[in-house]
């Protein structure tokens, strides 16, 4: 049982919305849309050649099925197709490992979990930079039933504290210090019982649930160490750690990821094993090795949009690629929900597989983002075309409403950067009794240019739409 979870079915929600939406490509109409089939699917298997597309809003069709695997699964894939081949390389660290050795590490971490009194669906919080073991801790928890909680290394004391709190970390692994980072310290600042404890006893005030602290390079005071973790998993537990695995989902939450907080305190997005390896073999699948451009949100696991290696120069630098496989997206006014015509700006919304099973403890957050058919608001203005390839303009936080219409400074600052005499520009919405919002534009002239406030208006009109002048 998953405690203080927001949407813990969404999962098996967003694949019933899913399967619905594969039914509907073989009919001519649908209730949704009122749109032909043929105009609502692209077949993504490659780059869209076809503009097939008549509204904002696309279902990326795939020859390839979802997968329903644990993380766990697939590492064991890994195995036993490729033991011998390398799987990962940690240069600063000197660490190389094939997969077979890989998952050596991964069990004897996992165990060593257990060992430890970590039980499946318990919160681990990895705090610190990327090494060999953030991976090697990712999947023993997976594998352990455990959720990692990635807490943001550069966290400082009340950001770190509210975040552990909030997800009710039972246990914490860091490195002493990282840079100007001293996760120890700040941790004895947070506890200061941990002193007092022995190794996997601490009762902390203000970290109930805690209860172990493992440590990666150094020996500390009422800590474990990485290798105490390692040599803990006796044949008890390797054999407990055998029979869960029969009990694991692939709608088992995984991973709980801390949003930015840019809207007010940090939200943990939790995601499942469905959700991450089905978006990570997707994205592999469209991009291969070679980094492109792509776009998405930590509570859709995250890639929704991505480029493809064969895409034109315009594509890859006016546009964040097209829709991945298996998941719908549509651009919608931000005030009136209403789907927008093509190339019209508007909040851009996505369902299926990827999306998150919610914030965890957070159902009003949950319900704020997620709709009742599963649409996620990623709160972000964009637009499509006939292809399905979607522009990133901003964000509705940025929107201005002005006499009930909306307007998107970053259209206008586009705009300004081309008069020769501007350098800089923000656009934002100021107070006006009448209207609501009016548009202010700061703005920052090339050194040595002079300009009046006239000058730019009579630049914009016919330019820009009235009302935002």
């Amino acid at each position: 049982m998953i405690p203080n979870i927001g949407l813990c079915s969404q999962s098996l929600r967003n694949r019933r919305v899913f399967s619905r939406a594969v039914k509907v490509l073989h009919t001519p109409w649908t209730r949704q849309t009122g749109l032909p089939a043929a105009s609502r699917g692209i077949h993504v298997d490659s780059p869209p050649t076809i503009p097939t597309l008549t509204t904002s809003y696309a279902h990326g069709t795939s020859s390839t099925t979802l997968l329903h695997y644990t993380v766990g699964e697939t590492l064991q894939r890994a195995v036993e197709r490729w033991p011998d081949r390398e799987a990962m390389a940690f240069l600063e660290q000197g660490v190389r490992k094939t997969f077979a050795e890989f998952q050596q590490d991964v069990d004897k971490a996992s165990a060593g979990l257990l060992a430890l009194g970590l039980t499946k669906g318990d919160r681990l919080g990895m705090w610190g930079p990327n090494t060999y073991e953030w991976i090697v801790f990712q999947f023993a928890t997976a594998k352990a039933g455990i959720i990692l909680v990635s807490v943001n290394p550069a966290y400082q004391l009340q950001e770190a504290e509210y975040a552990l709190r909030k997800v009710g970390c039972k246990a914490i692994v860091c490195h002493s210090q990282f840079k100007t980072q001293k996760y120890c310290d700040m941790l004895r600042q947070i506890c200061p019982e941990i002193e007092s404890s022995s190794p996997g006893g601490i009762k902390s005030a203000r970290l109930p649930d805690l209860r172990s602290v493992i440590v990666l390079d150094s020996l500390q005071p009422g800590m474990f160490h990485f290798d105490d973790v390692m040599q803990a998993g006796s044949s008890q537990y390797v054999q407990q750690l055998q029979d869960l695995q029969k009990k694991l989902s692939c709608d088992d939450p995984i991973n709980i990821q801390f949003t930015s907080g840019t809207t007010g305190a940090p939200k943990g997005a939790t995601l499942s094993h469905f959700n991450i390896v089905n978006n990570a073999y997707t994205v592999g699948k469209r991009v291969g090795y070679t980094w492109r451009i792509g776009y998405g949100t930590t509570e859709n696991s995250p890639v929704t949009f991505c480029a493809n290696p064969g895409d034109n120069m315009e594509r890859k630098s006016e546009t964040v690629g097209f829709i991945m496989d298996h998941l719908e997206a549509k651009i919608v006014n931000p005030t009136t929900g209403q789907m927008l015509p093509l190339g019209e700006m508007g909040e851009i919304m996505i369902r299926g597989y990827c999306v998150m099973l919610g914030y965890w403890a957070d159902q009003d957050k949950t319900n704020e983002c997620i709709t009742e058919s599963g649409w996620y608001k990623t709160g972000d203005i964009g637009s499509m075309d006939a292809y399905g390839y979607c522009k990133i303009d901003g964000r509705i936080k940025d929107m201005i409403i002005r006499g009930g219409e909306n307007i998107y400074p970053a259209e206008i600052e586009q705009f300004l950067h081309t008069h020769p005499k501007i350098k800089e520009a923000q656009v934002v919405g100021v107070q006006d009794a009448r209207m609501g919002e009016e548009v202010c534009a700061c703005i920052k002239l090339v050194d040595g240019q002079e300009s009046t406030a006239e000058e730019i208006k009579d630049y914009c009109k016919g330019q820009v739409r009235h009302s935002s002048l």
